[in-house]
C-alpha cells in the first residue's frame, strides 16, 4: 500500500519600488512643470505684445514692420 505525502509550500513576495521607476517619474513631473511655466509665459507675452500693440492686427502688422526694418 502506498502513501500520499502531503508537502506545503510557503512563498513569499515583496514589493520593492524601484529607485529609477522613481526617478523617471519624478523627471517626467518636472520637465512636464517646466513645459507649462514656458507655455504660460509664451501666452502672456503674446497677449500683453497684443494688448501694447492694439490689438491681433496691429501686432502682426509691427511684428513685419520690425523685420522688414522700415
Amino acid at each position: 500500500m502506498k502513501t500520499a505525502i502531503l508537502k506545503k509550500s510557503k512563498t513569499q513576495t515583496r514589493s520593492t519600488a524601484r529607485v529609477d521607476e522613481q526617478v523617471y517619474k519624478v523627471g517626467i513631473a518636472v520637465v512636464g512643470a517646466c513645459s507649462l511655466a514656458i507655455g504660460v509665459w509664451a501666452t502672456i507675452a503674446l497677449v500683453s505684445g497684443m494688448v501694447a500693440s492694439g490689438g491681433p492686427g496691429a501686432l502682426v502688422a509691427d511684428w513685419f514692420r520690425a523685420v522688414i526694418g522700415s
